[in-house]
């Protein structure tokens, strides 16, 4: 049960690591974990210590010295788009979660050319480099990789016709999903997609709230935060009442990695929320917190901007019109209500209650990164 992960600097891979480690100590249903790090100011050794020294990680890493939790990892200190078979060789592993990547929303030339790099050609790049001992392949893609649907969804993407994306962050995870599918078919590798939807900080695992990033839906407050004073008039935002936000706390994505690992025979998983919470529920509590106290709920784009409405537009609101402007993608929860119900959680994963102190926590930590 040794493993290669990529992306364990970021905010799933790390918290994947975090769970390896647990599993490995504890009850050893999980052996050695490698991981590739690039050297960057500092080398790729003391980037793993401070992850794993971080004040934000997991605290039942207390329970492990860190010289315990080295036991269980060891730094592959390289370049993921330059890696190559000779280099992948030296190690004994024989699966791989695949982690790392964009999650840029942006519809710019720059952002599509780095999705479609650090997602598509990346995850190319390490396929046809692994070693032949290795014979699974987890990829972490994304619950949006379905695209725009106007039905439930279920695990099987290829159940439905896949065209209309939000944006190119969601076609290049959909386009990577296909190429692992049919490269692992071709190589006899079990491939395993797995798809979290919207991640928050953690909500299962103390200390709560924590993230080593506030990313995707948190840039709202981020924004919100730097221009929430300019707000002078009645503000309009376009959303649509009828639909809502699926998010996922991270250390819940990571057990359910974990959950997938030690069940090979499950091919695709959507890592979601089984309730989504519902814009009408959360916008004005949030614009509230930042003294927004006059706005309205409307139905379409508004005409005649005010100031704030300008610069709300054509920013955040723009970013993310087609997924609070239009109907969400609604998923079929069997598969992961199975783990939910395995680990005695609440149906909502605690986002509902914890939203608001999801986004006030990342205000007190003025939106700093962990590592």
């Amino acid at each position: 049960m040794n493993c290669l992960l990529t992306g364990a600097t970021g905010i799933v891979g790390s918290h994947i690591l975090f769970e390896w480690i647990r599993k490995a100590i504890v009850d050893q249903s999980v052996n050695h974990l490698y991981v590739i790090i690039r050297d960057g100011k500092v080398n790729a050794e003391q980037r793993l210590l401070e992850i794993l020294k971080a004040p934000s990680r997991p605290a039942f890493l207390n329970d492990y010295s860190i010289e315990a939790c080295l036991e269980k990892v060891t730094v592959i200190a390289h370049d993921l788009s330059t890696i190559d078979n000779q280099v992948l060789n030296r190690y004994d592993f024989d699966s791989v979660i695949h982690c790392a990547g964009s999650t840029s929303l942006l519809h710019t030339t720059e952002s599509k050319e780095k999705v479609h790099t650090q997602n598509l050609l990346v995850t190319k790049r390490l396929l046809e480099e692994l070693p032949s001992k290795v014979n699974r392949f987890l990829y972490i893609s994304t619950a949006y990789s379905y695209g725009i649907q106007n039905k439930k969804v279920n695990d099987s993407i290829g159940q439905y016709e896949v065209k209309n994306f939000r944006n190119p962050y969601e076609q290049s995870k959909y386009e990577c999903e296909l190429f692992v599918k049919e490269t692992c078919t071709a190589k006899k590798i079990n491939a395993q997609i797995l798809r979290p939807s919207i991640i928050c900080g953690r909500l299962l695992d103390m200390p709560f709230f924590e993230t080593p990033k506030f990313d995707v839906f948190y840039s709202w407050a981020i924004f919100l935060d730097k221009y929430a004073s300019k707000s002078l008039e009645n503000f309009r935002i376009w959303i649509d009442k009828k639909s809502g936000l699926n998010i996922v706390p991270v250390d819940f994505v990571s057990k359910a990695v974990l959950y997938a690992y030690l069940n090979p025979e499950i091919k695709e998983l959507n890592i979601v929320n089984p309730k989504q919470i519902l814009h009408k529920d959360y916008v004005g509590d949030v614009l509230e917190s930042f003294n927004i106290n006059t706005y309205e709920y409307i139905e379409e784009m508004p005409e005649n901007l005010n100031i704030f409405e300008q610069l709300y537009y054509k920013s955040i609101g723009g970013l993310f019109e087609k997924y609070i402007s239009i109907p969400d993608l609604q998923f079929q929860p069997d598969q992961i209500l199975k783990l939910i119900e395995q680990l005695k959680l609440d149906i909502t994963l605690g986002v509902h209650e914890n939203f608001m102190n999801l986004i006030n926590f990342s205000v007190e930590k003025k939106f700093r990164k962990s590592y």
